[in-house]
C-alpha cells in the first residue's frame, strides 16, 4: 500500500520557469506535510496527487536514490495519470529518494516546470 501526499503547485513569481510546491497530508490541502516526506517501509511507493486549485497539471516525475549513481533510466521516471503518480520505494531497505515533479500548463503544453526536489524516506512503521 502506498502513502499519498497532495501537492499544490504554482509558477514561481520571480522567473516563471519553476513550480513552487506545497505538500499536504489531506486532499483539501489543510494539513501541511513535514519535509522530508516519510512513508512506511512496507508501503512500496509514495503517491503524489495534485490538488485541483492550480493552473498547472502534473505530467511526470523523475527521482533518484540518494547515494546511487546519477543515471536516467526507465527505472527512475514515472508518468502521471489524472494528475497523480507513484514513486516506487523498496520494502526491504531504508532509502531516501530525491524527487523532481514536472508540471505543464493546463490545456496546452507551453513549457515544463520542475519542482524543487522533495525527499521521500521509507523509514516509517
Amino acid at each position: 500500500m502506498t502513502n499519498t501526499y497532495y501537492v499544490k503547485a504554482e509558477l514561481d513569481n520571480l522567473t516563471g520557469r519553476f513550480a513552487r510546491c506545497w505538500y499536504f497530508e489531506d486532499a483539501e490541502g489543510t494539513v501541511p506535510a513535514k519535509l522530508p516526506l516519510s512513508i512506511g517501509k512496507s508501503a512500496g511507493g509514495c503517491t503524489f496527487a495534485l490538488i485541483q486549485t492550480t493552473d498547472l497539471v502534473l505530467i511526470s516525475a523523475t527521482y533518484k536514490t540518494l547515494g546511487a549513481d546519477p543515471v536516467q533510466s526507465a527505472n527512475n521516471f514515472s508518468p502521471a495519470v489524472n494528475n497523480q503518480l507513484t514513486v516506487p520505494m523498496p520494502t526491504k531497505d531504508t532509502v531516501i529518494k530525491g524527487v523532481v515533479l514536472l508540471f505543464s500548463n493546463a490545456g496546452k503544453v507551453e513549457s515544463l516546470y520542475p519542482s524543487a526536489d522533495p525527499q521521500v524516506e521509507n523509514d516509517g512503521p
